[in-house]
């Protein structure tokens, strides 16, 4: 890494981009010829963590990794070979472990060892927060982490102080369960997006990410409003994810982002929106699409599965905002 300012440029929809920010950068152990290999590996991939020698009898070393950095924080993914890191006297004095940590084991297991020798166990599928400045070893099974960085003072301060302990689950609340999911689809998907895509969902990951830790914060000390941004684009998200729920209700989006009905409505407000207007919106968006893609089923079937109760008032709906009736529209697509 270097201290010298790298230029910024403006992509054709306005948005300002740092030249190194969001793009993928790839690598593995198979770049580096076997007798450099362990040292190249340790220097390349490895910023936060120490990588330990490999112990007598472990299988050969082995690891891939991508990471892109963001204006928010970075995002990365790495899976390999049984292997421990440790977090070093002389990394702690480097500022490298200036950052809060956001953990899905998408496969295997790890333990993180404390110097009096406590080891919880992360397993496969947990979402955790662990602070890079307290745990002293990681013990790494053969799997895949995918993880968020965070800048640990924001982070931090969105918690509203020190995690407690040496992991923090996370997926414990719907909230966690979205940042979850939201990881593991950005992991699958990363080679397909082009830079502002990368972009757009990387920064959202990020904000959702620290609105994550403010509510799992606030339930443990009862403190702050959530940010009304990140809590806006989190109830979106779980619009997206539910909108076929017929009685999808303000209560319910409430209780799954983690928050009271009047925050809710006003984070909805704060970004000039109402609530149901929103479910209608994505409901209908999401009609069209099954009507174009020409699936066989009828339009009240449609209708029902996309979450309305009453196929009347959703023709009436799908007409007022499309300017055709959906038997129309479909056949536009015939």
């Amino acid at each position: 890494m270097t201290d010298r300012p790298v230029p910024e440029g403006e992509d054709d929809a306005g948005l300002k981009m740092n030249a190194g920010f969001y793009r993928l950068r790839r690598m593995s152990t198979t770049d580096f010829a076997p007798g450099d290999r362990f040292d190249a590996w340790r220097e390349t991939a490895y910023t936060i963590a120490d990588l330990e020698v490999p112990r007598a009898g472990e299988a050969e070393l082995f690891g891939t990794k991508y990471a892109v950095h963001g204006a928010l924080g970075n995002f990365a993914s790495h899976a390999g070979s049984v292997h421990r890191t440790v977090i070093t006297p002389a990394t702690r004095l480097s500022g490298a472990l200036d950052a809060i940590i956001i953990s899905l084991m998408a496969e295997g297991s790890v333990g993180l060892e404390s110097p009096g020798g406590e080891q919880p166990i992360t397993s496969t599928g947990r979402l955790v927060a662990y602070d890079a400045t307290k745990a002293m070893r990681y013990h790494w099974s053969v799997g895949k982490e995918i993880y968020v960085v965070l800048p640990r003072a924001k982070a931090l301060a969105a918690f509203g102080g020190e995690l407690p302990g040496l992991v923090l689950p996370l997926d414990t609340i719907p909230l966690g369960v979205m940042v979850r999911d939201h990881m593991a689809a950005l992991d699958l998907h990363a080679d397909h997006l082009d830079r502002k895509e990368m972009a757009i969902a990387l920064d959202a990951l990020h904000t959702l990410a620290l609105l994550l830790l403010q509510r799992i914060g606030r339930g443990l000390s009862d403190r702050d409003e959530p940010d009304p941004n990140a809590l806006f684009l989190a109830a979106k998200r779980y619009i997206h994810a539910n909108y076929n729920v017929s009685d999808l209700s303000p209560e319910a989006i409430a209780r799954a982002v983690g928050c009271s009905r009047a925050s809710l409505y006003r984070a909805f407000a704060h970004n000039d929106a109402t609530i149901m207007d929103t479910v209608r919106d994505v409901r209908l968006a999401m009609s069209r699409r099954l009507i174009e893609a020409g699936t066989g089923r009828s339009i009240s079937v449609i209708a029902f599965d996309c979450g309305f109760k009453d196929v009347s008032s959703f023709g009436k709906l799908f007409r007022s905002r499309f300017g055709v009736s959906p038997s129309v529209w479909r056949e536009q697509f015939s």
